[in-house]
Formats: structure tokens, C-alpha cells, sequence
């Protein structure tokens, strides 16, 4: 391979791989309590309660849901900026999962306002999923 190309870094990919793993572990275990308290809430007597309570369920979930695209919106933003600036992608001292061909100039400028535009996506759908969360909290 040229001098050209990134060489993939096998220790963060043991570390991908395992994080992965351990959050696909919590997905399922996460699924599995919420099937479980729905079951529980849904055996209670009473419609009105149920419905509350799934709102403010799903209130929450869009929060977290809002903040993870927020931060995923300054993650891309910030990278993005980065790359336009040292016109370079993936940017000096960057660690990949494979063999990457390192880009310059132009088509690294390029990569870097399309990872600008893609914050600025993850930003407009940050604040409709707060919207969201907020109006399941606020309207009866």
C-alpha cells in the first residue's frame, strides 16, 4: 500500500467491536424492561393513567433521543469544519477501522461541508424531536 492510505488501527477495532456488543447487549435488555413495565402499567386498572404515563414514557425517550442528534450535530459540525480547515480527510492523527485512502484538497473540502450540512439535518431534526418531547409533555 502507498503512503497515501491510513492503515486501520486493530486495537480500536477490538474496542468498536466489544462497545458494540455491549450496547447491542443493553438494546435488547433495555426492549426487554420496557415490554415488562408496560405489561405491568397496562394490567392496572384505568385508561387514563395508561395513556399518561406512556406519554411521558415516549416524552422522554424523544428528549434523549433530541440530545444524541444535538451532540451527533457538533460531533459532524465540528469534524466537518476541521477537515475544511486542514483540508484533509480523515483528518491528521485520526485512528480508522480499515485502510482508508487518505484524501487532499478540494475533495477533502468537499467531505467537509457535507459533514456541515449533514449537522445542520441533525440539528433541524434535534429541535423537532425537543418540539415533540415537549408537546407530549405540555398538551393534555
Amino acid at each position: 500500500m502507498s503512503d497515501d492510505v491510513l492503515h486501520a488501527d486493530q486495537r480500536l477495532r477490538r474496542t468498536t467491536l466489544a462497545i458494540v456488543g455491549v450496547a447491542a447487549v443493553l438494546a435488547v435488555l433495555g426492549v426487554f424492561c420496557f415490554q415488562q413495565w408496560l405489561t405491568s402499567i397496562g394490567e392496572q386498572p384505568g385508561t387514563d393513567l395508561l395513556i399518561l404515563r406512556l406519554r411521558r414514557m415516549i416524552a422522554l425517550a424523544l428528549t434523549g433521543s433530541a440530545i444524541c442528534l444535538a451532540l451527533l450535530a457538533w460531533y459532524s459540525a465540528h469534524k466537518g469544519t476541521r477537515a475544511v480547515q486542514v483540508r484533509q480527510w480523515p483528518l491528521p492523527g485520526a485512528r480508522v477501522l480499515r485502510d482508508t485512502p487518505i484524501r487532499r484538497g478540494p475533495v477533502a473540502e468537499r467531505i467537509g461541508r457535507w459533514l456541515q450540512v449533514g449537522a445542520l439535518v441533525l440539528l433541524v431534526l434535534a429541535a423537532a424531536t425537543g418540539i415533540a418531547s415537549w408537546r407530549m409533555l405540555t398538551v393534555a
